[in-house]
């Protein structure tokens, strides 16, 4: 199977920039933000060329793979993936959306 490119909607970019930038602020230090974000691409990496790793969700259009305490929400379409959510598990609930 070919590998998918992998492209991100505007509120997963800004989900993740939240999460590494709140890291960074928070351990006045970047290596935790810039480990995250390797991890991110570890995964993403894999996703592209097995898109059915995620489990389906009730909508039976978006899928979902975890990571550490973070859900990466994500859409296969034909010639790419799309990343929709990424979720802080930590954060509440009711702020969470996805398409």
């Amino acid at each position: 199977m070919a590998k998918k490119e992998i492209v991100w909607s505007n509120l997963a970019k800004l989900q993740l920039e939240n999460v590494l930038e709140y890291f960074f602020i928070r351990n006045e230090d970047s290596a935790y933000s810039l480990k995250l974000l390797d991890e991110v691409e570890d995964l993403l990496n894999t996703l592209s060329s097995s898109e059915l790793i995620g489990r389906l969700t009730s909508n039976k259009i978006t899928r979902v793979i975890s990571m550490k305490v973070y859900l990466i929400f994500y859409e296969v379409k034909e010639n790419q993936i799309e990343i929709v959510s990424f979720w802080d598990n930590r954060q509440d609930l009711k702020n969470r959306k996805v398409k």
